[in-house]
């Protein structure tokens, strides 16, 4: 069976950057997914430069 973890963020970095090391550490060798609805923080850069292994899928607002 295969199985994806995914998170929902709007303006969330600080929160990603709180539980966002404990989900990749206990994910077990699955595959991790933010959805961002179009922040306008910088929690896409931050995925992006400090979890380049976590995909993200950016919407348009």
């Amino acid at each position: 069976m295969k199985l994806a973890i995914v998170i929902l963020n709007w303006n969330g970095q600080q929160l990603l950057e709180t539980f966002l090391p404990s989900v990749v550490a206990y994910a077990d060798g699955q595959e991790v997914y933010v959805i961002d609805n179009a922040s306008t923080d910088t929690s896409v850069s931050f995925l992006e430069t400090h979890y380049p292994t976590v995909k993200c899928i950016k919407l348009a607002s």
